[in-house]
């Protein structure tokens, strides 16, 4: 047991030490991540917008993050990559610290709109200075430290949110802008630009194990046309994000069947409670066992609890087992976060990881964003809960199978028809 434990704790020492600074950064951001969970109550009650305006506003920010993602990327391949994140997010903290002063007329809609833009900006940028600090070996590790730090920062800053809302509603956008720079300002301190220079470059380049990774001086289409395995992988990302979305939008509606509109609302609460808490349990364990797996075959897996997971609400009314389901689900959330990207990261040319990021977000963002409003239409429609998490459960099923057809051509392609049924031993190289 305590052997296990050290073995889990381990794995997270000899990182690059800006990958350190990055950590206390997330969750610096995400506990002062104040405006986003009561942005819907904000606008319902302080501002007076209707749900369908309300819901009008959620699509235009959604689809706003297109081309802010599309300009990051651009950006951060081509310019010091440290100061485009830190002025993307400054920007952002100057709309917030601006919609704190009209936070009671309409006007702060438009500061709202402009604030996520800015962030939106930074978010390829962020995850390219992580592909730049870390190499094949380390990305697991890596990537799964900054996940569990936003998470566990992210516990923290509705509740702080919730007792400034009532009667300080000006400090849910100040606060936000306040902690968002403090973590910008070590940043800009303690963390070097990321972006490689021409030496760094040409050893990606020379390592025929890092050939995905390799610099093009083609545009961003023909390299992606070069490798498909990169549009087919967030295609199918997407549908799992489709899927997932439905525990924001189906499930709550269910439990207000099943159990009323109070006792539902608190039944509801504790599945968020006991996934927040699942995450930060199962995040170190899960990377101790799959990391040396291939991200692809390790996707596949997060399918499997998925699609289990989710299709299984359709034949439950029983709150335990309810409740059991989460440790499914979230295990899928855990392994699809902590490795879709390092896959990314091991199939972006060096000389077009942002923009790549930026392509991988827009479209698994995709999923997570049409899920509510497809289903929505499903619903009314004339089916039923229960047809819709059998739905879910197909739909993850596909994906499965997708992620594991891509995982054998992918290792064909490496190491050649002897070597397909091998095992996945730490001598075989992880693309």
């Amino acid at each position: 047991m305590l052997c296990g434990i050290k073995r889990i704790v381990t794995q997270y020492r000899g990182l690059p030490h800006q990958i350190y600074i990055l950590l206390v950064a997330r969750i610096i951001v995400a506990i002062g991540g104040f405006v986003y969970p009561f942005l819907t109550l904000f606008l319902s009650d302080r501002i007076g917008l209707s749900d369908q305006e309300i819901g009008v506003f959620l699509f235009i920010i959604a689809l706003a993050y297109v081309p802010a993602a599309m300009i990051g990327g651009k950006l951060a391949d081509k310019f010091n990559r440290k100061w485009i994140y830190f002025a993307a997010m400054v920007m952002g903290d100057i709309c917030f610290l601006i919609a704190g002063f009209f936070c009671d007329r309409f006007f702060v809609v438009y500061l709202i709109i402009a604030g996520y833009f800015f962030m939106n900006m930074g978010g390829p940028v962020l995850s390219a200075m992580m592909m730049d600090l870390t190499r094949p070996a380390n990305r697991q590790e890596c990537y799964s430290l900054i996940y569990l730090g936003f998470n566990l920062g992210f516990a923290v800053g509705p509740l702080l949110a919730g007792m400034l809302f009532e009667n300080y509603t000006r400090w849910i956008f100040w606060g936000e802008a306040a902690l968002n720079f403090i973590a910008m300002v070590l940043i800009a301190i303690f963390v070097r630009d990321t972006r490689p220079d021409q030496q760094e470059i040409e050893a990606i380049n020379n390592d025929e194990e890092r050939a995905a990774e390799a610099a093009s001086n083609e545009s961003l289409l023909r390299t992606l046309l070069h490798s498909p395995i990169v549009i087919f992988f967030a295609l199918f990302e997407a549908a799992y994000a489709f899927a997932y979305s439905q525990m924001g939008f189906v499930l709550p509606l269910q439990m207000e069947d099943m159990f009323g509109i109070s006792a539902g609302a608190r039944y509801y609460s504790v599945i968020w409670s006991l996934n927040g808490i699942l995450v930060v349990i199962l995040t170190p364990a899960t990377v101790l066992l799959l990391k040396k797996k291939d991200p692809l075959l390790n996707l596949a897996f997060a399918g499997i609890c998925f699609g289990i997971g989710l299709s299984a609400y359709a034949y439950t009314k029983d709150l335990v087992f309810i409740y059991a389901l989460a440790i499914l689900w979230t295990s899928g959330e855990v392994i699809s976060a902590t490795n879709s990207g390092v896959f990314i990261a091991n199939h972006s040319p060096v000389s077009h990881r942002a923009r790549y990021q930026s392509i991988y977000d827009i479209i698994q963002g995709s999923g997570k964003a049409i899920g509510p409003m497809v289903i929505g239409a499903y619903l009314t429609a004339g089916h039923s809960y229960v047809q819709v998490w059998q739905l879910m459960g197909l739909i993850c099923a596909v994906a499965v199978v997708a992620f594991y057809v891509m995982y054998r051509l992918q290792k064909h392609k490496q190491h050649g028809p002897e070597c397909i049924d091998a095992p996945d031993n730490e001598h075989i190289v992880q693309e």
